[in-house]
């Protein structure tokens, strides 16, 4: 009894190795700089240029220098596998096989994939604490930006803004107001009346990429709002940024 019983064992644990030895190995979990590598390589066949990593997870910018311009602020962007791309306002967003151009609400619904990336709290926060509904590309130099955010200040409007200029010779500027001591209070001195802060110090930690990156995503062209549900509207009207954001106060939709 006591043999065939360490017979019995033995099948049993030769069945259990053969089993094991069948059974395929769990996939290793691929890390994310090896992912961005191969994303990185498979859009430089694609398009035979060079591309680097931005601070958003699958979405890549072709390296080049941001020409001295006095319209563009924004570096060409790319998505994983040239799905999509942001080309700086002069084409908006477009679906990368064809080149053809998302509609409004295709394009924010694609910057929303990104909404728990943004770091809200670097953006210029105006009109209070409450909750976040719309984000908007400014230029402090831009009169339509003015225009707007005069109305967006005296309507009591609350927004965070993504900081910008209509060109390339003012960028220098956009360290000093976001280290400035009131960064809030500063952008508007600087959108309503020109005045500019001291120069920031050197120690000031400015994301110039990060927020390159958002004004690509947001198309470059300035003012544009994104609002909480996705709807993205360049150089929206007053009256339909109250009405909007009623409409995702009563939704209870918020960043």
């Amino acid at each position: 009894m006591i043999l065939m019983r360490q017979i019995a064992v033995l099948t049993l644990a030769g069945l259990c190795a053969m089993l094991t030895a069948a059974a395929p190995a769990a996939a290793e979990t691929e890390s994310p700089a090896a992912t961005q590598r191969a994303d990185i390589e498979t859009l430089q066949r694609l398009y035979n240029e060079r591309f680097v990593a931005t601070p958003f997870a699958g979405l890549y910018q072709i390296d080049r220098p941001i020409p001295y311009s006095p319209r563009e602020t924004a570096p060409i962007l790319v998505t994983r596998d040239g799905e999509y791309s942001f080309n700086n306002g002069k084409l908006g967003a477009q679906h990368g096989d064809t080149g053809a151009p998302l509609s409004g609400s295709e394009w924010g619904a694609l910057v929303l994939r990104w909404r728990d990336q943004i770091r809200y709290s670097d953006l210029i926060q105006q009109g209070g604490n409450g909750p976040l509904r719309m984000l908007l590309l400014s230029a402090y130099d831009c009169p339509f930006s003015k225009k707007l955010e005069a109305a967006l200040a005296a309507a009591g409007t609350r927004y965070a803004i993504i900081p910008s200029t209509i060109g390339t010779a003012n960028k220098p500027f956009l360290p000093d107001i976001w280290c400035s001591p009131d960064r809030a209070a500063t952008w508007r001195r600087a959108i309503g009346t020109g005045t500019l802060p001291p120069r920031a110090s050197r120690s000031c930690r400015y994301d110039r990429r990060y927020f390159e990156t958002l004004s690509g995503m947001f198309g470059g062209s300035k003012p544009t709002a994104l609002f909480a549900d996705g709807t993205i509207v360049a150089s929206p009207n007053p009256a339909f940024v109250k009405q909007k954001l009623a409409t995702l106060s009563r939704q209870g939709i918020a960043f």
